[in-house]
């Protein structure tokens, strides 16, 4: 489903990613893990050609993309939707049309339809009854969850999550973590990047541990959080039990 092959990265004279080379399968859940610039989030951005390698190929659903070929790009961010810590939501728009734009804009489906379609999506992440609300009436969560449901109105293949709840209050974090692991259990392919540990192990069948550009260690939750094998790794499970 997603492949990538000695991913490079490099800004100016700075390298981020130092050769990166990752499967997931269709139906998988990897969730990136590891400290605050070690590469996870430059990482999943070119999963989506959001960002584009200095090397290396990326695979997502048989398509990938050259650096030149916006085309390709494109092609390849269809097939993915992407779920940033900011929401990046229309203020002037409400959460239905939030929803529906992408089917009205990019899918060209009519708007009786493209309503319809969004209404089921906003039930699915809990918030018809604020259908008519914009942005600036909606708490943290509930504006992610609106963005969830505005990634999904596109059909992707696979869902990218940019540490979903690091922007939240804690007490709206479940909510946003509940309609992701409902997601999980549909069998949508996800790839997440957060430092919410005990989702992490809950809902993941493969953590990859990335440190200073590379994967220092990856396997399932069960071995990597209660077996690290990179004094790496210890450190940062130590670091985030001490928190």
């Amino acid at each position: 489903m997603i492949e990538l092959k000695n991913i490079k990265k490099s800004f100016d004279d700075k390298s981020v990613i130092k050769g990166i080379d990752l499967s997931v399968d269709k139906g998988e859940v990897v969730t990136f893990i590891g400290r605050s610039g070690s590469g996870k989030t430059t990482l999943l951005r070119m999963i989506n050609a959001l960002e584009l390698p200095t090397e290396g190929m990326v695979y997502v659903n048989g398509e990938s993309y050259n650096n030149k070929d916006k085309k390709s790009q494109i092609k390849v961010r269809k097939q993915s939707g992407m779920v940033f810590q900011s929401y990046n939501l229309f203020p002037h728009k409400t959460a239905l049309e939030n929803v529906m734009e992408g089917l009205i804009t990019v899918k060209k489906t009519k708007k009786a339809e493209a309503e319809q379609q969004a209404l089921v999506l906003l039930e699915k992440v809990g918030l018809t009854a604020v259908k008519d609300q914009r942005p600036n009436a909606l708490s943290g969560g509930q504006q992610q969850r609106v963005a969830i449901a505005r990634a999904l109105a596109m059909k992707p293949k696979v869902m990218l999550f940019d540490e979903p709840t690091s922007a939240l209050d804690p007490e709206l974090v479940n909510d946003v973590l509940r309609v992701i692991k409902d997601l999980a259990n549909d069998g949508m392919t996800m790839i997440i990047v957060t430092h919410e540990m005990r989702f992490a192990k809950e809902v993941s069948n493969k953590i990859v541990f990335i440190h200073d550009g590379i994967i220092a260690e990856e396997g399932p939750p069960e071995q990597l959080f209660n077996q690290p094998k990179t004094t790496e790794l210890q450190r940062f499970l130590n670091m985030i039990r001490e928190v």
